[in-house]
């Protein structure tokens, strides 16, 4: 089985070679300085990797999926693809530190950022639609052991998690009783196989359809997420994503989606977040001076959600006149925070939780800076994440 089970395990993975470490630097938002309590993304700054050209990129409201191969994205590299070789990759140790001067106290958070929707313009007042394209794909094979095994590994289907809606489709006959147009959701069997089931009710209880003939012509499975697929631990964030800042307004800001348990019509709860009036660049614009409508980084659920399987909706409740925000989805992998200026803070995931944050094929991973005092434009941060495969 994949990942460690004992300490022997990541002993002999070390031997193996089985490690990858990447040097990382980063400067802050280059626009303004941030006040305390703020949190800006880290995706645009200066360094290596360097700052993104992606999240103003592309058609408004629509789902764009990100990996540490997406041109343009500027994420940290952790060393490939593993899990066709039978492999888990895990987040091992790594350090941070600033010494830009007066940027502590404050906190890095590690994000894997699965995708975002461009909003622009952004003087629409309504909860306007999101465009969800099913758009990652495998074809496969079904077996009438009710078996599928994938036969296409371009949009990594090793990361399917019991529990994702699925589609598929076929050039000629689908395997009975499997139907296209049909929401499933998938049972993952391991890397390479699953089963589907007719609700996500049954693919939790494991009740898979019967399959009774494996069809003919080519098969495909489509999805939304590339990782975590499911949507499980998964949260948003708004954020001013150029160097237009947002214009002078102060809306309530809140999503529909649907949660992790594939349950619909799910919505922000009061009381709603409110943006900042001219948010700059990579601001996440919620985040700020304590108070009504101010929150940390993520995105409130309602109640009961474990997170967020895609976003129907998005809106800011008044005109924010110019500018533009993206919405991104994203899973936050560790937090390290910078206490002394200078001073190196060190996580070992080893010992410490969450232990091992996983990481998946294609995760592509990013920083978050949550300001204890003013940081000034361009702080520097820098550190190392250690990973290993086994």
């Amino acid at each position: 089985m994949a990942g460690f089970a004992s300490n022997d395990q990541i002993i002999a993975a070390l031997s193996a070679g089985q490690i990858w470490q990447q040097e990382w630097n980063k400067n802050f938002n280059p626009t303004t300085l941030a006040v305390a309590n703020e949190w800006h993304t880290l995706f645009r700054g200066a360094g290596n990797p360097g700052a993104d050209a992606l999240f103003n990129t592309g058609t408004t409201l629509v789902f764009q999926a990100v990996e540490d191969t997406t041109a343009n994205a500027g994420s940290i590299q952790h060393g490939g693809n593993v899990q066709a070789s039978g492999f888990q990759k895990h987040l091992l140790s790594g350090s941070a530190v600033s010494a830009a001067a007066t940027v502590v106290p404050g906190t890095l958070a590690l994000v894997d950022v699965v995708g975002f929707y461009r909003k622009t313009p952004v003087t629409s007042t309504a909860a306007d639609a999101t465009t969800n394209t099913l758009g990652r794909s495998a074809t496969f094979t079904a077996a009438t052991s009710d078996i599928i095994t994938y036969t296409g590994v371009g949009s990594l289907p090793s990361n399917l998690l019991t529990g994702t809606r699925v589609r598929v489709s076929t050039t000629t006959t689908l395997p009975a009783p499997l139907a296209t147009a049909t929401d499933y959701y998938l049972i993952r069997i391991d890397n390479d196989t699953c089963e589907l089931a007719t609700s996500y009710a049954n693919a939790i209880a494991g009740t898979q359809i019967d399959i009774t003939t494996t069809g003919t012509g080519t098969h495909t499975m489509v999805w939304l997420l590339p990782r975590y697929t499911n949507g499980a631990g998964v949260q948003a964030i708004y954020f001013a994503n150029n160097a237009t800042p947002l214009g002078s307004a102060t809306p309530n800001l809140s999503l529909g989606y649907t949660n992790s348990a594939q349950a619909t019509g799910r919505a922000t709860p009061t009381v709603l977040p409110v943006g900042k009036s001219a948010a700059a660049n990579s601001h996440i614009i919620y985040t700020g001076a304590t108070g009504t409508g101010k929150y940390n980084f993520n995105m409130p659920l309602q109640g009961g959600d474990a997170g967020i399987a895609e976003i129907n909706t998005i809106q800011n409740s008044n005109s924010y006149i110019s500018g533009e925000y993206s919405v991104a989805m994203l899973r936050t992998l560790a937090k390290f925070p910078l206490s002394t200026l200078g001073l190196a803070a060190e996580r070992n995931f080893l010992f410490e939780m969450p232990s091992l944050p996983r990481i998946y094929d294609g995760a592509a991973l990013y920083w978050l800076w949550g300001s204890g005092v003013a940081t000034p434009v361009s702080s520097g941060f820098s550190g190392s994440l250690n990973f290993i495969y086994g």
